[in-house]
């Protein structure tokens, strides 16, 4: 399968919407899900292009000089665990590292609640090298803790 990163560009918003509404295990909140395509523009931003069609999107934010999060990430569900998610992180990391950062970090849910789909997405993280640091009831509330998972880039 031939997949192209490109740089977001605001033409892509509707397809990043699309793929964020085939996910409402993951992104079940409108406001949130409005504020992520938003990001889209704010930070840089990345698509992954199939014959032209966007399959996945990624958000970069950075914290501090060194240190760089996954501040969004969807893959159309047709095309998870093909390769599309792995290729996206892979390009932040080596944008991170261009900009001397030394740490990858995302947030997700929590493995102390019992959502299923957060726990795919927990694994997709630890396959890639990802490690748990610490997780927090007070990032998003107790009712949906987080964990923060970091990789050395």
């Amino acid at each position: 399968m031939q997949i192209k990163i490109v740089p977001y560009q605001s033409v892509f918003r509707q397809a990043c919407k699309d793929i964020i509404e085939s996910l409402p295990d993951w992104f079940g909140i409108p406001e949130a899900n409005e504020a992520f395509l938003l990001d889209l523009n704010n930070f840089p931003s990345w698509v992954a292009l199939k014959d032209e069609t966007v399959v996945g999107c990624i958000t970069l934010q950075q914290n501090y000089p060194n240190s760089f999060e996954i501040h969004f990430l969807a893959v159309h569900p047709d095309f998870h665990r093909k390769g599309i998610g792995k290729l996206l992180i892979q390009q932040i990391e080596e944008v991170s590292r261009q900009q001397g950062g030394c740490w990858l970090h995302v947030k997700t849910l929590s493995p102390s609640h019992p959502d299923p789909y957060y726990g795919f997405t927990r694994e997709f993280y630890y396959s890639l090298g990802f490690s748990p640091l610490f997780e927090s009831n007070t990032i998003w509330g107790a009712a949906n803790p987080a964990i923060i998972l970091v990789k050395k880039i």
